[in-house]
């Protein structure tokens, strides 16, 4: 019931959209709850205070326009079974919509004889890429490096004292994170061209003024200490992620969450990231051991729905970790960028490939 009363909202283009079923990410699950415009605004005019980032253009007499980026991944999409989508949405909006053909390069073209139409076409469109979006697999994320020196000095020690005298079950060394990759994860998303990186990489350019700037004014040079461990699941003797607790070393308290929740604010109204398990707080986390990591020597099996071979992921006790090392000072560190990184991909430092580094200098 409460679901109902209180439904989940979703941010898609700078807009608010509300989301009847919240464990569903079907298109038609999506109904429109625009905070910026009238309803029944159809005479060609934009409201004032609209914030829609994006040129629409006159045709002629009769006409306007406006072009927008779409990744080939989502073109099916978008068209629909046999052209229903797309046919649905042209009718509803009393629109001409042209998509490339498969192969061809180029824009999505919105035709509409009033700016309006025009706006409620690109919005239906934007609505289904994002949803289609939330149901890939991320590919890049927004991370706070955690791997100075200092740092990766004490998980190394971290790690042998850890493979000495705890005899964990189901621990190895194939587990460890591996020092230059320690980071802080604030949210995860999936860009799937070269397009859709170019506007995440300006999302995080906009967020150094909008977000990074305002919170960090006061305290330009955060340091920010690893210390403590915690894990994700509820027993301690069966743990597939154990990680690493930040502080504040010489900031306010909770800038840290808040630098991270602001972050993902942005990204989530520009419907480019999803609110983690639809959480509003970002779980702050430095991933130390990964069951996932384990060695692919380990035991595979059986997909019951594929037939096929798959990494069975076992599950450590990490109950003697936690007892002997809970409170456990892995040093600290300057916050000096913030990173879109690329997961999969490491650069020359050991580190994941950046796809955009923002400065956090004032």
């Amino acid at each position: 019931m409460t679901d109902i009363l209180i439904p989940s909202l979703c941010w898609i283009d700078g807009r608010c959209y509300r989301v009847n079923d919240s464990n569903t990410r079907d298109v038609t699950a999506f109904q429109e709850h625009d905070l910026y415009e009238n309803e029944h605004n159809d005479d060609g005019i934009v409201d004032e205070g609209d914030e829609d980032d994006f040129e629409i253009i006159t045709v002629d007499d009769s006409r306007f326009s406006t072009c927008l980026h779409v990744s080939q991944h989502y073109i099916g999409s978008i068209i629909g079974k046999k052209g229903a989508t797309k046919s649905r949405i042209e009718r509803d909006t009393r629109t001409d919509i042209k998509i490339p053909k498969i192969g061809q390069t180029g824009d999505i073209t919105i035709f509409g004889s009033n700016v309006s139409n025009i706006k409620a076409a690109r919005r239906r469109i934007n609505i289904i890429v994002t949803s289609s979006r939330m149901k890939q697999r991320s590919t890049h994320f927004i991370s706070l490096p955690m791997n100075n020196s200092d740092i990766t000095r004490n998980f190394e020690l971290f790690k042998e004292t850890v493979l000495r005298d705890c005899s964990s079950k189901g621990l190895d060394e194939s587990l460890f994170i591996r020092p230059q990759k320690l980071h802080l994860t604030l949210g995860v998303m999936c860009l799937m061209d070269n397009e859709e990186r170019l506007l995440a990489s300006k999302l995080l350019t906009e967020a150094k003024e909008k977000v990074v700037k305002p919170l960090l004014g006061n305290c330009p040079s955060l340091r920010i200490r690893l210390r403590g461990l915690s894990y994700m699941n509820d027993d301690p003797s069966a743990i597939d992620v154990l990680y690493g607790c930040v502080e504040e070393e010489n900031g306010p308290p909770g800038i840290i969450q808040r630098l991270a929740d602001g972050l993902v604010d942005h990204f989530y109204k520009a419907g480019y990231m999803d609110r983690e398990y639809g959480r509003d707080n970002v779980k702050l986390h430095v991933t130390l051991i990964n069951s996932k990591y384990r060695s692919r020597t380990s035991t595979s099996v059986n997909d019951d729905v594929t037939g096929s071979k798959r990494q069975a992921r076992l599950t450590f006790d990490g109950s003697e970790i936690l007892n002997k090392y809970a409170d456990y000072d892995f040093g600290v560190t300057e916050l000096k960028e913030i990173h879109l990184s690329q997961r999969h991909s490491m650069g020359n430092d050991g580190y994941y490939q950046p796809t955009c580094v923002i400065s956090c200098d004032i």
